[in-house]
């Protein structure tokens, strides 16, 4: 096999463990050797790729959210699209639905690492020791792409009132991923869990009234 090919498999495999580990245990519980004995490589190796067990971090969070967020813009282009050949505007439950569907279907994901990765976003945003302030505005600038779409069909509210908006959408989509077991303890059973497009209908309908 090709040096090259080795060192890509290595370091994939160093984020599928984090990934598994870090969505189970705190940022501190989790040691690097405890990474690099799972992954089967040096413990000299989260140095060599990610410089630190913070990079290590950041690392982990920004390989699916790269994929997370351009399936958001490219949800956003199509219905963009669809608008415009219908002679219309983009609706608001067509942009938060953009927003909201690949984190909600993620979750229910059977491919390897989606619904893993959902399990440590949860934990990324409470992270402080992983520094994760500079990383998140990659999401940062996902949402600045939908604003002029949302001035569009709220014309009454400000840029500042859309940002604190989309933070609120936000914060009940992560709530959602992060506790979407309890809605069957909540209502004693009287609710179950649907699926994703059911899961994900649900979510945008109670966003577009709050937003």
């Amino acid at each position: 096999m090709p040096k090259k090919l080795i060192k890509q498999n290595a370091r994939e495999r160093i984020l599928d463990v984090s990934e598994k580990l870090f969505a189970n245990g705190s940022f501190a519980s989790v040691s690097v050797r405890s990474v690099t004995a799972t992954a089967g490589v040096n413990l000299s190796a989260v140095n060599y790729y990610f410089g630190s067990k913070q990079g290590l971090f950041q690392a982990v969070y920004i390989r699916r959210a790269t994929q997370m967020n351009h399936e958001r813009l490219h949800m956003l282009h199509e219905t963009e699209q669809k608008a415009r050949d219908e002679g219309r505007e983009v609706t608001l439950r067509e942009l938060i639905s953009a927003l909201l569907t690949p984190p909600i279907f993620w979750l229910c994901d059977v491919r390897p690492g989606f619904s893993v990765y959902i399990r440590f976003l949860a934990r990324a945003y409470l992270e402080e020791a992983s520094d994760m302030d500079h990383v998140l505005r990659q999401e940062v600038d996902v949402f600045d792409r939908f604003v002029p779409f949302f001035q569009q069909v709220k014309p009454d509210l400000g840029v500042e009132d859309i940002y604190w908006r989309i933070h609120f959408t936000m914060g009940v989509m992560h709530h959602t991923i992060s506790h979407l077991h309890r809605i069957s303890l909540l209502s004693h059973k009287a609710c179950k869990i649907d699926t994703a497009a059911q899961t994900r209908d649900r979510l945008v309908e109670f966003c577009c009234d709050g937003f």
